[in-house]
């Protein structure tokens, strides 16, 4: 792990490998890095690899806010601090609209992005400012593992899955998950222009059996996107079918190695 100093606080970024794509990950909400470890530890294999805790995660300084625009502005700031250079951005869950941030703060440092499951309906219907309200009053993360984070799993979650996923996220102080969903108003105004704008690049969004969002609204907004459904995979599909995840991974940067409107951009 690395110590990255960006916008005033020391993050802790994991990074490997080189050759090939960048890939900057970003785990979703009162998650962290861990939670692409097999992704980014095959990945990293042929291509340069970053995973980033965001503030309060991991190993990264807890300073707010928190926020979804401040964890974009956060992400862009490590990746031009590391030199990164146009990247592959992929975001599970929250991260993925964060990655959606990024490109609209700095579209000339993506050449791709992935949306793993990411809670589009939830974000554009201002169900956020529910979440953080429910969080802050309660005091803890544990309203949230009774509430809501049992719904992120399907039937054929295995236990150890779930024991994971709710440790990860039961280790996340009140204040700052409720504090990464603040100031949601931004999907809410924006996630229909924030969509079309994405799709100008190599787009695609993988879903869960239960999908956060809406695959048929995303291709209206989104003509160009690939989605691809992980069957009866929960919402923590990454950890659920680590293969098959990397799989789809791989296909997508090969979509972004050929395609001709990145070709016409680098001529």
């Amino acid at each position: 792990m690395a110590r990255i100093a960006a916008n005033g606080v020391a993050f802790e970024v994991e990074t490997a490998g080189s050759g090939g794509e960048t890939i900057v990950f970003i785990h979703g909400w009162a998650c962290d890095s861990s939670a692409w470890a097999i992704q980014f530890a095959d990945l990293a294999r042929d291509n340069r690899c970053i995973s980033v805790n965001l503030r309060g995660r991991g190993g990264s300084e807890a300073v707010g806010p928190y926020d979804p625009s401040t964890a974009a502005r956060d992400v862009v700031a490590i990746m031009e601090e590391m030199g990164a250079g146009p990247s592959v951005v992929v975001g599970h869950s929250l991260g993925g609209l964060i990655a959606l941030l990024v490109y609209d703060l700095r579209p000339d440092l993506v050449r791709g992005l992935v949306l793993g499951d990411s809670p589009l309906t939830a974000a554009s219907g201002g169900g956020f400012a529910q979440t953080v309200t429910l969080v802050r009053e309660a005091g803890t993360m544990q309203v949230v593992a009774d509430v809501i984070v049992e719904r992120f799993f399907v039937e054929t979650t295995k236990a150890e899955v779930k024991e994971a996923v709710r440790a990860m996220m039961l280790s996340c102080p009140a204040e700052i998950g409720a504090g990464m969903l603040d100031k949601g108003e931004v999907f809410v105004k924006r996630m229909g222009e924030l969509l079309k704008q994405a799709d100008k690049k190599p787009l695609m969004a993988i879903w869960s059996a239960n999908p956060l969002g809406n695959p048929e609204r995303v291709r209206e907004a989104c003509p160009l996107i690939r989605q691809e459904p992980m069957g009866e995979c929960g919402h923590f599909f990454q950890l659920e079918e680590p293969q098959l995840t990397i799989a789809l991974l791989r296909t997508f940067l090969d979509d972004v190695r050929s395609d001709p409107r990145l070709a016409a951009r680098s001529t």
